[in-house]
């Protein structure tokens, strides 16, 4: 993401999910990043969610619990949406895998393998994607008659 800082919040741009000037710009960002992602791709960032969420690697294994719930209900998503049960915008299922992608990748802006520390961007990564795709996570929980609090998506 971008370095300079946002005009509206002052954080660096993009990396506050409250700020609405931040959550656009990780939007244009994710969208940049999205625009390779095929159905191909959304196959493969499914299976290698679910295979995180199951059997975590070593260095996924220190994962804080919300976070991998978190990744889990991404997983979910996308595979139903290959399965071909579960219709949801293109947008949002390109943004899903993206987010999918990076989350489950140890080599990312902040390596995994460094503990804590290391999970802090697939933090920030889940925490946009669940601002920018909130309407259709809770829409996606309905249908599957799950709980959303159990992902951290509380009704507002």
């Amino acid at each position: 993401m971008p370095t300079a800082s946002c005009p509206a919040c002052g954080r660096p741009r993009g990396s506050n999910a409250e700020c609405l000037s931040c959550r656009e710009a990780a939007a244009r960002e994710l969208s940049r990043e999205a625009e390779d992602v095929t159905p191909e791709r959304v196959a493969e960032a499914a299976a290698r969610a679910g295979r995180f969420v199951d059997r975590p690697p070593w260095w996924g294994r220190g994962a804080p619990a919300g976070l991998v719930s978190k990744l889990r209900l991404l997983w979910l998503v996308l595979r139903d949406f290959v399965k071909g049960e579960y219709r949801a915008p293109w947008k949002a299922i390109a943004a899903l895998a993206a987010a999918a992608l990076y989350v489950v990748s140890p080599f990312d802006l902040i390596p995994d393998f460094l503990g804590p520390l290391g999970f802090t961007d697939d933090a920030l990564v889940l925490a946009l994607t669940w601002g920018l795709l909130r309407r259709e996570l809770l829409e996606y929980c309905s249908w599957k008659g799950l709980s959303p609090a159990h992902f951290g998506l509380e009704a507002k």
